[in-house]
Order: C-alpha cells, then sequence, then structure tokens
C-alpha cells in the first residue's frame, strides 16, 4: 500500500512538470515573437522637428521651460514640400491646443469631459497629418494651458510616418499592459476565491484584500501608460481612473498589509481606510462642482500614500520582531515589497520636485509587478493548503455523522440535528421504520444477505423522502425519517407509497423466500406545541403496532 503511494505522488508530480514545460514554452513564444514586432515597419524618413519653434512676440521657443500664460502661440516656418506626406508627431501634458497650416485649423485637440472625469488627462501622443504643401507656409499651435497654476507642455516634435509614431508608442507599454492583464487576472481570482472559500476562516479577508490590491494597483500602472488612452482615444477618461486607484490604493494596501501581519485590529489601518476612502469621496465631489479638480488635488492622495507607506514598513517590522510574520510571506516582503516601497516614495518626491517634467517610473512599476506576483502565488499556495485541510475536515465530518453500511446520517448526526436546526421550522412528522424478520434472513441466508436487505431499505427509504425530509439509520435496523412534510399532505402519502412500491421492485427481482418487509409509524410534531421526545415515542408506539400487526398477518 505504501508503495502505491509513492508511485502515485510520482505520477501527479511528472504530470505538473509537464504543464510547467508547456507553460514556460508558450511564455518563451510569444517573448520571442514580440522581440521581432517590427520586421515589416521602417520609419527612415523620421526626423527631429522640435527646433527654430518661436513665440508670438518673435523669443525662441524652450520646451522645457514653456510658458505659463493660460493661452499663448507657438509658430515654425515649413520650407516648401518639407511637410508633404509626412505627420507632425508630438507629445502634450495637461494642455488643449489646435494646430494651423496658414491660419488653417487642421487639427484640435479639446476634449469635452463631464465633471466626473475632471479636465486632466497626463502626457499623451499626438499624430497630426500634414497637408501637401506647394509653397513656404507656417505652421502654428495655440496652446491653452488647463491649470493656471501649473504649466503644461507640449514637445518632442518629428516629422514622419503617423501610423508607425501610434504603433510605437502602443509597442512600447504593451509588455506592462500584459503584466498589468495578468496581475488583474490573478487578484480577481483570489478576491473570487476568498468570497466562494468555506474553509478558509480569517484567512479569505487577507486573501479578498490581497486580490484588492492586486487589481486597484494593476489598474493603475495600466492607467499610468498611453497605451489605454491610445486604445480608446478617451485619455481624459483613463487618466480620471488613474487619479481614483492611486486616491484608493492605499486602503487595500493597508488591509492586507493589516491582516498578513496578524495585526489586524490595528486603529492605525482604519484610520488610513476611513482616510483613503474620504480623500476619493472629496475629489469626486470637489471635481464634479468644479471647485478643483483630481490634479490639483494630487498632493493629498500622495501624503496618504506616503503615511500608508510608513505604517505598512511599522507593522511589517512589528510583526517580525514578535515573530508573527511568516517565513514565507518574510522573505517576499524583505525583498519586492521594501524595495517597492522605497522606490515609490522615490518616485512621489521627484515628481512632487518636478511634476512638468516627470515622465513616469517604468521600474518601479515592474517591482511592484514581482511583488504582487509573489503575494498571488503564496497566496494561492496558502489557499490550496487550507482547501485540502478543509476537505480533509469535511470527509472526517462525514465519516462522524454517516453510517457506513448504508451511507445515511447516523445517530450523532440526528442528535445534532436536533440540538440545531430543527428548531428551524413550525412543524414535522417523524416516521419511525422497523426492518421485519432481520434474524430470520440472518439465519437463513447469512449475514451478507442480510446487510444486502439492510441497505437496500436505507436507499428505498432515502429515494421515497430525500426530497422531503432528512433519513437516519438509528441503529441495527432502525431507521429514522424527519419530514417537512405533515402526515395528511399528499406529498407524504405519496412518498410512503413510493417505499413500499420500490419494497415489492426488490422482492420482484430477488425472488427470496423471505421478503423485505418494514413497519412504518408516524407522528406529526410542532415546535410550539410538545416534546419532540414525546412524538417520537408516539412513532415509535404506532410503528411497533403495525409491526405487531404484520406478524400476526393483520
Amino acid at each position: 500500500m505504501e508503495n502505491n503511494n509513492i508511485g502515485k505522488k510520482v505520477y501527479l508530480d511528472s504530470r505538473f512538470y509537464y504543464c510547467l514545460v508547456i507553460v514556460a514554452f508558450l511564455f518563451f513564444a510569444l517573448f520571442y515573437a514580440f522581440s521581432h514586432k517590427n520586421l515589416t515597419l521602417s520609419d527612415t524618413t523620421s526626423k527631429q522637428y522640435d527646433y527654430e519653434w518661436y513665440y508670438a512676440d518673435g523669443s525662441k521657443v524652450d520646451f522645457n521651460n514653456m510658458k505659463s500664460d493660460m493661452t499663448y502661440s507657438i509658430s515654425h516656418a515649413v520650407e516648401k514640400n518639407t511637410a508633404n506626406n509626412r505627420s507632425l508627431c508630438f507629445y502634450s501634458k495637461n494642455v488643449y491646443f489646435t494646430v494651423f497650416v496658414d491660419d488653417k485649423a487642421i487639427y484640435s485637440f479639446h476634449p469635452v469631459p463631464s465633471r466626473l472625469l475632471g479636465k486632466s488627462y497626463g502626457i499623451f501622443p499626438h499624430s497630426v497629418s500634414l497637408p501637401n504643401l506647394y509653397e513656404k507656409s507656417t505652421l502654428s499651435i495655440s496652446v491653452e494651458n488647463i491649470y493656471p497654476e501649473t504649466t503644461g507642455y507640449i514637445k518632442g516634435f518629428t516629422l514622419g510616418n503617423g501610423s508607425f509614431f501610434t504603433i510605437h508608442e502602443l509597442q512600447k507599454t504593451v509588455p506592462e499592459f500584459i503584466l498589468c492583464s495578468i496581475i488583474f487576472a490573478l487578484g480577481i481570482v483570489a478576491f473570487v476565491i476568498g468570497v466562494a472559500g468555506k474553509y478558509f476562516g480569517d484567512k479569505r479577508y487577507e486573501i479578498i484584500s490581497m486580490g484588492a490590491f492586486a487589481m486597484v494597483a494593476s489598474v493603475w500602472i495600466a492607467c499610468e501608460t498611453p497605451f489605454l488612452g491610445l486604445l480608446f482615444s478617451a485619455p481624459v477618461a483613463i487618466h480620471f481612473v488613474d487619479y481614483t486607484m492611486l486616491a484608493l490604493l492605499p486602503l487595500p494596501t493597508i488591509l492586507f498589509a493589516a491582516f498578513v501581519t496578524e495585526n489586524r485590529d490595528s486603529k492605525v489601518s482604519m484610520i488610513i481606510a476611513f482616510l483613503s476612502a474620504g480623500n476619493l469621496l472629496v475629489q469626486i465631489l470637489l471635481t464634479s462642482f468644479k471647485i478643483k479638480d483630481y490634479h490639483q488635488m494630487l498632493f493629498i492622495s500622495h501624503i496618504i500614500l506616503g503615511i500608508t507607506v510608513v505604517i505598512v514598513l511599522a507593522l511589517f517590522i512589528i510583526s517580525l520582531v514578535k515573530k508573527k510574520l511568516k517565513k514565507e510571506i518574510a522573505l517576499i516582503l524583505t525583498g519586492t515589497f521594501s524595495i517597492a516601497l522605497l522606490m515609490g516614495t522615490f518616485e512621489m518626491i521627484r515628481y512632487r520636485m518636478s511634476p512638468e517634467n516627470y515622465s513616469g517610473a517604468a521600474s518601479f512599476r515592474y517591482v511592484l509587478f514581482a511583488f504582487i506576483l509573489f503575494c498571488c502565488i503564496y497566496e494561492f499556495i496558502s489557499i490550496s493548503e487550507l482547501s485540502r485541510k478543509g476537505q480533509y475536515a469535511e470527509i472526517m465530518e462525514k465519516i462522524a455523522y454517516t453510517d457506513a453500511l448504508t451511507g445515511l446520517y447516523n445517530r450523532e448526526a440526528y442528535n445534532r440535528y436536533v440540538d440545531g436546526e430543527i428548531q428551524k421550522e413550525d412543524s414535522w412528522t417523524l416516521v419511525m421504520l422497523d426492518m421485519n424478520n432481520l434474524k430470520e434472513v440472518n439465519d437463513t441466508f447469512g449475514h451478507e444477505v442480510g446487510d444486502e436487505y439492510i441497505k437496500k431499505l436505507a436507499e428505498a427509504i432515502n429515494t421515497a423522502f430525500e426530497k422531503n425530509g432528512n433519513c437516519y439509520r438509528m441503529g441495527g435496523d432502525e431507521f429514522l425519517v424527519i419530514s417537512s412534510l405533515n402526515s395528511v399532505d399528499i406529498s407524504f402519502l405519496e412518498s410512503l407509497d413510493r417505499l413500499y412500491s420500490e419494497l415489492d421492485k426488490f422482492n420482484s427481482s430477488s425472488k427470496r423466500s423471505i421478503p423485505l418487509s418494514v413497519a412504518v409509524g408516524y407522528a406529526d410534531y410542532c415546535v410550539a406545541n410538545g416534546s419532540i421526545k414525546e412524538a417520537l415515542r408516539e412513532a415509535d408506539v404506532k410503528m411497533y403496532e403495525r409491526k405487531k400487526k404484520m406478524k400476526n398477518n393483520e
């Protein structure tokens, strides 16, 4: 027996490695294919075009230090045929603008979002197709800063293939988008398993918070790149999601940290949770009423996130000191999580020092991806272990409350049911059943046939009453049914007829000299009007009266 188990374990392990090889090859094939993504694309005609731009007053434009005026215009002289069949490609951040050629508008970027979305759209790429020019012309851009106290910009000009520029912008963030999709999917799976898991106990809240953290973080990172904005042509809407996810991020972060470090009752973590939820609500209200905008309130989210970082580190240190942190999660936290927190703090400081020149932090995102991935793996291992233990406990409970011979509930299950759930209904019918002639069957045909009679009787009882009652083997050849139907109900009488019909079928097929038969007695029981012991005694008396009559062939 021991050798068979060992062989089975090796077989299961080998199947795991087969699947692992398949998945590894899948990722290799995708990576290799994406690394050769531009085999059919070329853009040899693209050239820089960010020189010799001038303001209306004749001063030269410094794209790294643009004007803070609410409106201004910049222009560039275009030589004959220079712009033919080309596109003007560039980036803008928090400015609206219109592109003109000789005072004729050829491109306008003036989104009209709803109040709830705000006005900011972050860094967004543009590709403007230029008309064919047959004489020297003037290319000009009328710029409008969205926020009076914050200077936006428009820069990075090139002349080239607009389609290639757009595809290239999408490709730059494809790896991050794929990782975001994977992390988001893992978060959904963890969240759903945590909600639906019946074996997890308080561990489910850690799993749920981990799933919420993964989903919020992955959506925030995806919105930080121009991929979604370009894909849906909705940069303002995507940036709204960006701001709201950043405001919301401290909430699942602190909840997950509190649960994983066994500090779930920490008042400090609850304060952060309320601050995060309050910050999000205030930002939505103030933006909706045009009092402030998400971009103008971004510093509040950064402050709360900074406080969250400090508290999370404190929770982990306290948990490590008190040795409450598991070794597996401690290894993850001392590695990826600590680096992610420090890099995130550094990136927030860098943004606050120079928001107009900030272009994101890809390295921080990848570290955060690694942390979330490791945490998801840890949680899924925990889920697997908890499920195994829960199934083992369920099997043991089933063994404890199930009759081994018949598969019906046993007397222990009856006692538990009577002590608890039976009080939930107003009225019941207690049905006592006792098999006839068991000793004679054992003496004549042997105990194996006797056991066959008992199992067949149990099967017939269960078939007849399973839809309206619980069936128990009380011991030996005695059975009990607690039916939710009253004894005068047609359905109850039909259940009795079904029982006798099942026994007749068995007797017809077995053709033994001693038929399988049962004596039945039942009594109504109302919770409000009597004792279940009295009702059981009444059913037992009626059953023995019926048994006596059957013995006397009455």
